[in-house]
């Protein structure tokens, strides 16, 4: 994130504060971990400069033939030498793998982790003081580029590690430097963001067929109408509600249907269930 606030975008990753030798170790790659990695390594991360584990050897041997990754089912092993090591494991077993790895990392190294809840406080004290920590919550988009990462460093982090991380983590999409306090709140609408849309977009697809309208047809409308909608929101200055109106002509069919989920109570039920804490 620039001095102004805003997001920054991963344009120039490939000639950017990232070498491509440097290396990265993602230890554990289930969902999110997986999403990361093939997202990165599609926005051009060297798949040579990259370690990987999995608690099974059939995972890490799956993920090498896949990717061109070394990999290994040794924690202590994958972070030797690695510059950037995302913890990409459960809150559960943090506690664990930083036992694993506190012995074993590299003087200036960047110990990531994005696991829900794990505070700075918590990293810094399983790791040496030789080494920086940092939480970051991505987005399940990342696999296809188009992820959103809140990233949190803790104070003392040096330009140079906050740059990898930050390039590493541009590689799958756009990177937003927070305070702390600010990842519970924000990553409500930006790692769970994609839920509630592809909870909508199952609805229309459903009315759609309820229309007679194939599904592979209604899918491909849908997600056309959300990459739209999603681009206007993002060029225009104008509020949602007012870009809406522009859509919902005075007595018209949209404006009619916007009123029948208003008498559901459809917008009161996703704010209470945005701002609920659970």
């Amino acid at each position: 994130m620039d001095t102004n606030g805003r997001i920054r975008t991963g344009v120039d990753t490939k000639g950017g504060h990232m070498d491509d030798k440097t290396m990265v170790a993602f230890l554990g790659t289930g969902t999110m971990g997986g999403a990361l990695l093939k997202g990165s390594l599609d926005g051009g991360l060297d798949a040579g400069s990259v370690r990987v584990t999995a608690r099974r050897q059939s995972r890490v041997d799956e993920l090498v033939a896949a990717h061109g990754v070394r990999g290994t089912t040794d924690n202590a092993e994958a972070a030797t030498h690695a510059s950037v090591v995302v913890l990409a494991v459960g809150p559960a077993s943090i506690p664990d793998v930083l036992g694993e790895i506190a012995g074993h990392l590299t003087d200036g190294a960047v110990v990531v982790s994005i696991a829900d809840g794990i505070s700075l406080e918590d990293l810094r004290g399983g790791l040496p003081g030789t080494v920086s920590v940092a939480r970051a919550m991505p987005s399940l988009a990342a696999e296809v580029g188009s992820g959103l990462t809140l990233l949190t460093f803790e104070r003392g982090c040096a330009d140079e590690q906050r740059n990898a991380v930050t390039a590493l983590f541009e590689r799958s999409g756009e990177v937003l430097e927070v305070d702390e306090e600010q990842q519970a709140d924000l990553s409500v609408l930006s790692s769970g963001g994609p839920a509630y849309f592809f909870y909508v977009a199952a609805a229309m697809i459903e009315a759609a067929a309820i229309r007679g309208v194939n599904r592979d047809l209604g899918r491909r409308l849908v997600a056309q109408a959300m990459a739209g909608s999603a681009a206007w929101l993002q060029r225009e200055s104008e509020a949602p509600d007012e870009l809406r109106a522009r859509v919902c002509a005075p007595g018209g069919a949209g404006i009619s249907r916007i009123a029948e989920l208003d008498e559901r109570a459809v917008r009161a039920a996703f704010i209470d269930a945005l701002t609920k804490d659970v």
